[in-house]
């Protein structure tokens, strides 16, 4: 296999919305609501294939694990306490409901403003155990990408900055999640934001 060609089909096709992914095999990169390739991943199983691994996965999984979009944007009306990775005082300020809110609020905005591009690799053209070689492949590309493309590896990757006027827009086709969002903010504000500075 040539790796790189599949590291420029990877990275110069045209990203997809996540939602038109397809339950297929093989290596994707993840692209913020910039534009900006900031992940280059592999399916890492039988029971993950794009969709799966991105749309349900990356970006409505929890923080603190290897979800990449919902990591990215736990921050500001978007944020909820993660043990992992947060002040654990901030967790005795939250209200289940409102972090609720806010949880929802960023499942619909990487939905929204994120996208994918993913190259389909079948398995007769790598060595057997499959998987194995396709994360053999992944490990090969990131060495391959710039450090802009990798900014979302390992688990404790700072958040970005919220985008607001992204979530303005949003919460105004959603105003149900504002005021549990506008909360979430407030705690986000006082307590993680000070911690990360």
């Amino acid at each position: 296999m040539d790796t790189q060609s599949v590291f420029e089909a990877l990275t110069k096709s045209k990203p997809v919305n996540l939602s038109d992914l397809p339950e297929e095999f093989g290596v994707y990169a993840l692209w913020d609501h910039e534009g900006q390739i900031r992940y280059i991943g592999s399916t890492p199983k039988a029971t993950e294939g794009f969709r799966t691994r991105i749309y349900s996965k990356h970006a409505t999984g929890s923080e603190g694990r290897s979800h990449k979009f919902t990591q990215a944007y736990c921050t500001g009306r978007m944020w909820r306490y993660c043990k992992k990775l947060d002040d654990p005082a901030a967790a005795n300020e939250q209200h289940p409901a409102d972090a609720d809110a806010a949880k929802k609020l960023r499942n619909a905005f990487i939905r929204r403003y994120c996208r994918a591009s993913y190259v389909t690799i079948p398995r007769n053209s790598l060595a057997e155990p499959y998987f194995a070689s396709l994360t053999s492949l992944e490990y090969q590309l990131q060495a391959m990408a710039p450090l802009s493309m990798r900014a979302w590896e390992g688990i404790a990757f700072r958040p970005l900055s919220e985008p607001t006027h992204l979530v303005d827009g949003l919460l105004a086709e959603l105003p149900h999640y504002a005021a549990g969002a506008e909360r979430q903010n407030a705690i986000y504000t006082a307590f993680v934001s000070v911690v990360k500075a």
